[in-house]
């Protein structure tokens, strides 16, 4: 059974005032297998509710399908 990883990884937005912007994103991954992600949150959401999405996908790939 695979274990799946939820990885914070925000994106930098460069803003023309020099003050950059933490955008936040999440992705979801095996553990074996970092680079082969299968999602990643919108950008345009809420963190928490980016958060909350990225930890259901993973629970719902290993609890239900059992990948």
């Amino acid at each position: 059974m695979t274990i799946w990883v939820v990885n914070y990884c925000p994106y930098v937005e460069a803003n023309p005032s020099g003050t950059d912007r933490e955008v936040p994103c999440f992705r979801v991954y095996p553990e074996d297998d970092p680079e082969r992600w299968i999602i990643e949150t919108n950008p345009s959401l809420p963190h928490e509710v980016q958060e909350e999405t990225a930890f259901l996908v993973a629970g719902f790939l290993s609890d239900i399908l059992g990948i």
